[in-house]
């Protein structure tokens, strides 16, 4: 199945493989030639040879198909019995059904596509925001493969001259061309920093960040989380106290998905339902990356406010001073402002302000590095972890090269650095790597 299980207008599925259209042809009702790559309508047939549905097929002869293999498409209604009834014929033909991912991998195989734009496929089926879905498409057209390429070059062009060095004696480097060769390998050294550092912003528009909304009770947490969404989500009332569970919604800010968590007041509670409130915020709050503290203006600052400070102080913080509509009576700490990293005053009630509130969050989760148009940015870790392998062993050979070394000795680590570098593209890979990656795919793509 290559959409999702329910209930739609169409629904496809897909058969891949050497006997895909002979396979298809046992359940429909045509004798007639395929036309390649042009959809024709066909009755489908089911297990017992009865009419389940029409279809509307399309057959991609290999290798000018997704998979690089011969690829039937079906286009069928989208009712879960009549899917289930064309699967479990096409079962019975000799289909089997497929990995999570295989329909990519098997495209990765067949030189459809390099190991980083495959990854880019899941990141374009998982987008949430539209920037992520912007650089997922980046990635799948291939700009990272087309970024690492230069410096795939200059560490080949090194290698070249020292393995001609080691091999005759009488060509070895001068002093001059060791020089030259090692300036090579710091540029291409300084490439990779700059995109091993584009991992910070790139991680959070990939997975996005959890911000914990918190406050003693009747802060205005809930008002201030509604704001935010633009929409009455969660129930506000006068009463303290009124938030017992946690709400959770996700919000686009500049691209990045951003989850936000209405928590109960921490406090220490009496009740012995608010008290399992406060323990489900202190459970979020652990899992934060930043948190929104909600101070009520029209009140003294007292110690339950410095309890909560106390419990989040080490996080990215950002005071959030509510009813600002109303007469300032909250006296804040001097630590408590210099300890958050942005201070925004707003009403909840008659939601002013808030577009700076965003502003303030957004410059707090990012440190600043707002997304824009960044160019090539590396979103996932094992993309990540490969960098910082390759300029391990970059290093190293450059620092035994430098030293005067014998070419064998950087040659090794130098060696080690382009197979690093490799890794992101799939050019040198392994199976436990491949089945890691293409197990986290959905079914059908």
């Amino acid at each position: 199945m290559a959409t999702p299980p329910g209930r739609s207008a169409i629904a496809l599925l897909r058969v891949s493989g050497p006997e895909a259209r002979e396979l298809v042809s046992q359940r429909i009702q045509r004798h007639t030639e395929w036309p390649n790559r042009q959809a024709f309508l066909a009755r489908f047939l089911d297990r017992e040879d009865q009419p389940l549905d029409q279809a509307l097929i399309t057959f991609f002869p290999g290798p000018a198909s997704y998979t690089g293999e011969d690829l039937v498409e079906l286009s069928c209604h989208g009712n879960p019995i009549l899917v289930e009834g064309m699967v479990e014929a096409l079962l019975q033909a000799g289909a089997r059904l497929a990995e999570p991912g295989e329909f990519t991998l098997r495209a990765f195989l067949n030189g459809k596509m390099d190991l980083a734009q495959a990854e880019a496929v899941r990141d374009v089926v998982e987008s949430r925001t539209a920037f992520q879905a912007k650089i997922a498409a980046q990635q799948l057209d291939g700009r990272l493969s087309r970024r690492l390429e230069p410096v795939k070059e200059q560490i080949v062009t090194t290698l070249c001259h020292m393995e001609t060095a080691l091999e005759f004696v009488e060509d070895e480097v001068n002093p001059e061309g060791r020089s030259r060769l090692g300036e090579k390998i710091e540029d291409a050294d300084r490439q990779l920093k700059e995109l091993e550092e584009s991992f910070q912003l790139g991680r959070l528009v990939h997975e996005g960040i959890q911000v914990l909304i918190t406050g003693r009770p009747n802060a205005g947490k809930s008002s201030v989380f509604n704001g935010l969404l633009l929409d009455e989500r969660a129930i506000v009332t006068e009463i303290p106290g009124t938030t017992r569970d946690a709400l959770t919604e996700t919000i686009d800010l500049a691209g990045i998905p951003v989850r936000l968590v209405d928590t109960a007041g921490i406090r220490e509670a009496s009740d012995p339902v608010e008290r399992l409130g406060v323990e489900k915020s202190l459970q979020y709050l652990r899992e934060a990356g930043a948190v929104l503290f909600v101070v009520d203006q029209s009140i003294p600052f007292d110690r339950e406010d410095l309890y909560i400070w106390e419990m989040i102080r080490e996080y990215p913080c950002v005071l959030v001073v509510n009813k600002e509509d109303l007469p300032s009576r909250a006296d804040i700490p001097n630590e408590v402002e210099k300890g958050c990293l942005a201070t925004v005053r707003v009403s909840a009630l008659e939601g002013t302000h808030f577009r700076e509130l965003k502003a303030a969050l957004l410059a707090v989760t990012t440190q600043g590095q707002e997304p824009g148009d960044e160019g090539v940015m590396v979103t996932n870790i094992r993309q990540k972890q490969c960098l910082e392998r390759c300029r391990q062993h970059l290093r190293a050979g450059l620092e035994a090269y430098q030293g005067g070394m014998s070419e064998e000795f950087p040659l090794y680590d130098f060696r080690k650095a382009l197979e690093s570098l490799g890794q992101i593209t799939g050019e040198t890979t392994t199976e436990d790597i491949l089945e890691q990656i293409f197990s986290t795919f959905c079914i059908g793509k």
